[in-house]
């Protein structure tokens, strides 16, 4: 019995010394527009003929502390600690009557950022700034994250664009 309670415990070792080796975990994300003129993020590459960006991102591995939480990997001189969220200011054109505008409105007030919303059938002069920004298209939610437009309801295109607010 003692043997295979040695065995189990060099086992559980060389196991926490793969894990302890492993990098960080990395990948890429998409950034295109579709041919209707919506912004488009994926982790999958765009469609042949479509001209697209590639942004890698990159996951720091945590280790855990004696009191069982996770912390972060000490970052490198010279990196800027991120924005915090209440910092990064949104703004969304909406109407009254739309589902995935207050879908929107959920999604992004959890993220507790600075929101602004205009309801573009009360205000007609927010409805031209809308369509200026969004290329003549009438489409709501229009969501300007510190100048990231995205069109309509996406949550992980919104939570990509404030995290790259929050890092820049």
């Amino acid at each position: 019995m003692k043997r295979w309670t040695q065995r189990r415990a060099v086992a559980l070792s060389s196991l926490m010394v793969v894990f302890l080796a492993v990098p960080a975990v990395s990948g890429e994300i998409y950034k295109w527009t579709d041919r209707n003129g919506n912004v488009v993020f994926s982790d999958t590459p765009p469609p042949p003929g479509v001209k697209g960006e590639i942004r890698e991102m990159r996951e720091e591995r945590t280790e855990r502390t004696k009191a069982g939480g996770y912390s972060q990997k000490p970052k490198g001189e010279g990196i800027r600690e991120a924005r915090p969220y209440a910092g990064i200011s949104v703004i969304m054109y909406m109407t009254a009557w739309c589902p995935y505008c207050d879908k929107a409105r959920t999604y992004l007030r959890s993220l507790n950022i600075d929101l602004t919303e205009y309801n573009i059938e009360k205000d007609k002069n927010k409805k031209e700034e809308m369509l200026t920004k969004s290329g003549g298209s009438k489409g709501v939610p229009l969501i300007d994250i510190e100048g990231i437009i995205i069109k309509g309801y996406n949550p992980d295109a919104i939570k990509t664009a404030v995290e790259r607010r929050r890092n820049s």
